[in-house]
């Protein structure tokens, strides 16, 4: 399960999206308390987010509460786009590459360091040492990317593949079989979901839980995937068929989460504004 500080965020943006009340701090660790949060855990994870400008707080006399800060709405509204744009619609391709060769000595290993990390937020792969490749017109970003990890020795090309015969394959660069593996596990908890849901036999404190844990997993693996055209991709590539199962079973969780969250929320005496409500994957869009 998530942190303690990433939860705060997540139930915040889960049940409280786009909207800008205050959310009483019992009613969070109530709620935090449904995935084993304790409260001194989770108070110290709204310290420290108060602290990095992530939440705000307001007081009123003993009473704290606690709401998104403005930019982490806009960040949320960001991650929610992308997450739902994720796996929606084929990659196009124009048949060109990306690349980006560098050199960095052995030593500097913490620019080298920097770089690949960079490099990989891009989902740009390493197909050699020093010559990492992307299908997608990511000139701009790569720019960046060395500026910022402080490389001067470097090109950046925009080119096509030609065939070689017992050369190397450009998808080398990423392990799509441990990737697929992924697929295939995300496939199993969605299955299981699938299973309770259809029996009805999911309770609302389970859903809150698996709810959340399903996008968790689904954001890692959007952070995993990189988004291959279709084209370079087998028939079978399972992107497209995870992403429906997950949006049908998000949505399906949805109100149990919501009522469990409500429940949770009257039971600690919090008062209930706007929110809680659930949100449809679409409506993050």
């Amino acid at each position: 399960m998530l942190p303690a500080a990433k939860l705060v965020m997540t139930v915040l943006g889960d049940y409280w999206f786009g909207v800008d009340e205050y959310v009483p701090s019992a009613v969070l660790v109530a709620v935090l308390a449904e995935f084993g949060i304790g409260e001194d855990a989770a108070r110290a994870a709204f310290s420290r987010l108060c602290r990095e400008g992530r939440i705000e707080r307001s007081r009123d006399g003993r009473r704290t509460a606690y709401r998104l800060a403005e930019a982490a709405r806009a960040a949320a509204v960001e991650r929610g786009r992308a997450l739902v744009a994720f796996g929606a619609e084929p990659v196009a391709w124009d048949g060109q590459w990306t690349c980006v060769a560098y050199s960095v000595p052995e030593s500097d290993r913490a620019r080298r360091s920097a770089l690949r990390v960079r490099l990989r937020g891009l989902r740009m792969g390493p197909l050699f040492d020093g010559l990492w490749v992307s299908p997608h017109a990511i000139v701009a970003e790569i720019h960046a990317a060395l500026g910022q990890a402080g490389v001067e020795e470097a090109v950046v090309l925009r080119a096509a593949e030609v065939p070689r015969a017992g050369g190397s394959d450009l998808l080398d660069a990423w392990d799509l079989g441990a990737l697929r593996v992924c697929y295939d596990e995300f496939g199993e908890v969605v299955a299981a979901i699938e299973a309770r849901l259809g029996e009805g036999a999911l309770p609302p404190a389970e859903a809150l839980v698996a709810r959340t844990d399903l996008m968790a997993r689904w954001r890692t693996l959007a952070g995993a995937d990189p988004y291959l055209p279709g084209v370079l991709l087998p028939a079978d590539w399972p992107l497209a068929g995870a992403r429906r199962r997950f949006a049908d079973a998000y949505d399906a969780l949805g109100p149990l989460g919501e009522l469990r969250v409500r429940q949770v929320a009257e039971a600690a005496g919090g008062e209930l504004g706007r929110g809680p409500r659930h949100h449809r994957l679409a409506e993050l869009a």
